[in-house]
Order: C-alpha cells, then sequence, then structure tokens
C-alpha cells in the first residue's frame, strides 16, 4: 500500500526511530510551523493547540507539531502512517500551516529550520503534501485535509519556487485551502457537527475558504442521528452556525460582548473568566493579532518598496557604517539585520517594527553617505599629517642614504612613503655585500632569502651574528613577526569568510588603487604589496591596523569616496 511505502521512506530516514503502535482511533496530524528560524515568521500563535484541542475533544488521536523542523515533521507524519496502516478505516483528519514551496508538481511543507531550500535540500527541511494526500487516500469518504499557507515572499534555491501552486484534491478526500483562523472555524463549525455532509460544509465555509475534491450531499466526516444540524433561521442558540446547548449561553453572551469590544483587554478578559473556554484559544490569537499589527502593517510597507537583493546589501552596508551590526553583507533580512534597524530606528526616534519605511530608507542613505564623507574627511586630514611626519623623519634619517638610517626609517614607517626606496637601497648594499662575502656565508644568506621565514633567518644569525647580513636578517624577522602577528589565523579565516573569491579580492585591490594606496597592478592575490595597502587604509580610517581584511574595513572600503 502507498501509505505503508511513505511510512518506510520516513523511518528509514537518518535519526528517526520507528513509531510505537497506538490503539485504534480517529487520526489527525496537525503541523503549523509559523516561528521560522530564516523565514519570515507567521502569525500562527497558540492556533496549533487550538486545533489540537478542537479535535481530541471529537475524539480523534492527534499528532501535534508546531515551529516543527523537518525531521520532526517527517517523524509525526510517519508515526500516522503507522497508526493508519494498523486502523485503516479510521477518520482522518490532516492540518498543514506555514511556507510552503514546490518543485515541479510537488508541493513541500517547510521545516522552521528551512533557510534557501532547493530541490536537492527541500526532502531534509520539508514535508512533502503529495505523500501526505496518499495517505489520506487510504480513508477515502472519511478524509479531510485542510491548508493554509504563508506568504510566499522568501528566497528559495534552484529548482524550488514559493508557494504551494494547484494542489489537486486527492481521490475520495475532501481538501480545503485559506486562512488558518478561517480553516479553525471550518474545523469547529462544520467539519466537527455530526450528520453535516461535506457538500453542506462547503456551502457553509467561511468565504475565504475554497474547498475541492470529494463534496458528496449525503456523506461527511461524522456521522449523525440522521438529522442535519440546524441551519441559520431555523431557531436555536448557535456558536457561528452551530447548535449550543443552553449551559453555554452565558459564555457566548460573554463572548458576544468581548468581540463587540475587540480590544486586547476584553480578550484577555474572556481567558481570565473562561481559562477553559470554547472560545480560549481563539481569543488568544485575536489579542495576539491585535498586538502585533503595527509590525504586520511595516511588514507590509516595506514589501511594497520591492527591495531587490542589491538594494538590502546597500542597506545592511548603511547600517553597520552607522554602527548598527547587521552581522552580514548577503542581502538576507534575518533576525540580526532586524535588530540593526530597530536599533537604527530607536536612535533617529521612529517606531522600532524592525521594518523599513521608503522616508526611513532614504533618511538612512543620506545619513549613511554623509557619514562616510565625515570619515573620508576625517581620514585626509590625518594622512596629511602622517605624510608630514613621515617625510621629516625622511629628511631626518632616510634621505642621507645611510644604511642605519633606512633601517631605523623602515622601523618606523614600515608602509611609509618613502619605504619602497629605502628597501631598495638596502637591497643594492646587500648586493654589494654579496660579492665581499665568503662563499660559505654567501650561500647560507641566498638560502635564507629563498626561504624567506622567521626560522631561515635566525639559522643564519645563528652562524653569522655578525656577519655582512645581520642587520638586514634581523630587520626582515621584525618585518614577517609584525605581518604575521599572534591573531594572524584568525584574522585571514575573517578575511576569507567576506572575500570568498579572487574576483572579489580583485575588486578590493582596484579600491585600493582609486584611493591612492596600492601601486601595483590589480590581479586579485593578496602579496604583501596588497597587505601594505590593506594597513595604510586601515591607519588612514582609524581601525584596527592588521592588514587583513574584516566586515568593518570592507564597509569602509565601500562607503568612503563614493
Amino acid at each position: 500500500m502507498r501509505h505503508t511505502l511513505f511510512a518506510a521512506v520516513l523511518v528509514g530516514l537518518p535519526g528517526l526511530a520507528a513509531p510505537v503502535a497506538a490503539p485504534a482511533a480517529d487520526l489527525a496530524l496537525v503541523i503549523v510551523n509559523g516561528d521560522y528560524d530564516t523565514l519570515p515568521d507567521l502569525r500562527y500563535r497558540s492556533l496549533g493547540e487550538a486545533y489540537s484541542k478542537a479535535l481530541e475533544e471529537a475524539g480523534f488521536r492527534v499528532f501535534l507539531g508546531q515551529d516543527a523542523p523537518g525531521g520532526q515533521m517527517q517523524t509525526l507524519a510517519s508515526d500516522l502512517a503507522t497508526a493508519l496502516e494498523e486502523e485503516p478505516q479510521n477518520r482522518l483528519v490532516i492540518v498543514l500551516a506555514g511556507h510552503m514551496a514546490r518543485a515541479g508538481d510537488q508541493a513541500w511543507l517547510l521545516g522552521r529550520e528551512a533557510q534557501r531550500a532547493s530541490n536537492l535540500t527541500v526532502g531534509a527541511q520539508g514535508l512533502p503534501v503529495g505523500a501526505l494526500g496518499d495517505l489520506a487516500m487510504q480513508a477515502q469518504g472519511q478524509a479531510v485535509m485542510l491548508l493554509a499557507e504563508g506568504s510566499g515572499s522568501f528566497e528559495t534555491g534552484s529548482g524550488l519556487i514559493p508557494g504551494a501552486g494547484e494542489i489537486v484534491a486527492p481521490q475520495g478526500v475532501t481538501l480545503a485551502r485559506g486562512d488558518l483562523g478561517d480553516l479553525l472555524d471550518l474545523l469547529r463549525g462544520e467539519v466537527l457537527i455530526p450528520g453535516l455532509s461535506y457538500q453542506a460544509m462547503a456551502e457553509r465555509a467561511p468565504r475565504r475558504v475554497e474547498m475541492s475534491g470529494f463534496l458528496s450531499p449525503a456523506f461527511g466526516l461524522m456521522p449523525g442521528d440522521g438529522t442535519q444540524p440546524a441551519l441559520p433561521g431555523t431557531g436555536g442558540p448557535m456558536i457561528g452556525e452551530r447548535p449550543l446547548p443552553e449551559t453555554d449561553m452565558g459564555e457566548l453572551a460573554y463572548w458576544a460582548a468581548v468581540e463587540d469590544i475587540g480590544t486586547i483587554d476584553a480578550y484577555e478578559a474572556y481567558v481570565s473568566r473562561y481559562p477553559r473556554g470554547k472560545f480560549e484559544a481563539e481569543a488568544r490569537a485575536r489579542a495576539a493579532d491585535i498586538r502585533d499589527a503595527p509590525v504586520r502593517r511595516a511588514e507590509e510597507v516595506e514589501a511594497a518598496l520591492d527591495l531587490s537583493r542589491d538594494d538590502r546589501r546597500q542597506i545592511q552596508r548603511d547600517l553597520a557604517l552607522l554602527g548598527h551590526d547587521p552581522r552580514g553583507i548577503d542581502g538576507l533580512f534575518g533576525p540580526a539585520t532586524r535588530s540593526a534597524i530597530i536599533s537604527r530606528q530607536k536612535q533617529t526616534g521612529a517606531e522600532p517594527t524592525g521594518y523599513l519605511t521608503a522616508p526611513q530608507l532614504d533618511r538612512l542613505a543620506a545619513d549613511a553617505q554623509a557619514e562616510a564623507a565625515r570619515l573620508e574627511a576625517e581620514a585626509a586630514r590625518r594622512r596629511a599629517a602622517q605624510e608630514a611626519e613621515d617625510r621629516a623623519y625622511w629628511d631626518q634619517v632616510g634621505r642621507g642614504g645611510e644604511e642605519s638610517g633606512l633601517r631605523a626609517y623602515l622601523e618606523r614607517y614600515p608602509d611609509g612613503l618613502y619605504a619602497d626606496e629605502a628597501q631598495k637601497q638596502l637591497d643594492r648594499m646587500e648586493e654589494d655585500r654579496r660579492g665581499q662575502a665568503q662563499e660559505i656565508e654567501r650561500r647560507a644568506w641566498d638560502f635564507a632569502r629563498n626561504e624567506d621565514t622567521a626560522e631561515a633567518y635566525r639559522n643564519y644569525l645563528r652562524f653569522y651574528p655578525r656577519g655582512l647580513f645581520a642587520d638586514a636578517a634581523e630587520t626582515r624577522i621584525a618585518q614577517l613577526e609584525r605581518e604575521a602577528g599572534p591573531n594572524r589565523e584568525a584574522l585571514l579565516a575573517e578575511e576569507n569568510s567576506v572575500m570568498p573569491n579572487d574576483i572579489a579580492r580583485l575588486l578590493v585591490e582596484r579600491r585600493l588603487q582609486q584611493l591612492g594606496h596600492y601601486p601595483g597592478l590589480p590581479d586579485g592575490k593578496f602579496d604583501p604589496e596588497t597587505r601594505r595597502a590593506i594597513r595604510r587604509f586601515q591607519r588612514d580610517q582609524s581601525l584596527e591596523v592588521t592588514g587583513f581584511l574584516n566586515q568593518e574595513t570592507v564597509v569602509r572600503l565601500l562607503a568612503v569616496g563614493r
């Protein structure tokens, strides 16, 4: 049987244990995902429990998952498949809510950890809707599927498209799609009413719910006593369109008053008075909706800006430049970027929603541009002062061409204006000494120069502590140790994270060249000349001088002079 195969596939996934057999009962699978790690969150608070409570009160055994990752959803579906195998005549209700995506004609409910899922990875991050439809077909005439999908405004990987697309109801299965709150009303007010046919359910369904598939006028999910429930206008107390026992009329009157008031305080008062009332979950959900309304409106306003990935990267750069760290310039607005936006909004006196408006975006860009100009002017003043000191020291110790003065200049200004000239003169002196040196010392020095490591130069000094090249060896050891530093590996790892390829490195060298720090030919290879240019830029900008790139240095490179 097809659902047997489905169960076997799910149980066979790594880390999933075989499900335990359970007594026969009407079955329900309820998976409601609203709180996502990286995708936009959905307003599904407490509704998973509301579905579960309604189904349990109607006698269903419920497999419930809320804000579940892919593996947990698959485990729940596997448990359901096993239970259905043991008692295939059970009634079945499947509720799926959350972000959905599709590849071809297959739709997937995405787990809370899903991030840019592709057609190659969605099997681990999601739950196949079609496979659950196959399960529902095993209970033809006794199965209802309720689907509520979130907004499709999120990014996916290759081969996967946001949104469930068209879903054809499986044979003999009643399918309902719509808003999760409306589907809850459908479940309580129609699906679980004894004796109500599927066709009557469709006729009485909330306006925004679309029903398809098996819609028999004679049969429904819950058998009755041969009579249909009272319809509107036939008399008798009603909850929406279902009969209400007389004992519940006090609660109903109170709930009607709460709905008329429609405030957070009113809904919380209902929950306080009826902590286990019929509308407890709905009251909590409506209060949460009112509380979240400003954020929802702000989210809609930002969505209307239709920001591209490049637009979002620029926003992250501007935030970082103004001191609000988004923890990455990737064009994806995750929790860190939202926190940076909130920090910016608090700073400027705007409502801290975490979502941008057009005026806020314009002000952000203008403030970032002004900050970049300020930093550039400050760097220019600092550079002028440093260059004046550099020239003065060169005139004092280096211009005469004495070896001790040249080395003193390089010690103080290893990346200075005359560093290249000083090094060339020292190299010429070294070459002259090679002609004077004994053959054996010359070979030792040539070996050290070819190795160009601190250890190689130290080996030379062990044998020739007063050799012709001793001063050059000491100078080069100091340079190498200064360039390496105690944190070189950590600095290199951070640089690799922000400069993932040679193209990005080539662009950095070109930018350094435009700013007057890099005299060489850009080739994307970070050699000592590039390291010197990076250090010069970092020194001008009052950044930590390491010679390695990090996010702050890259943001500043892109900002100044633009």
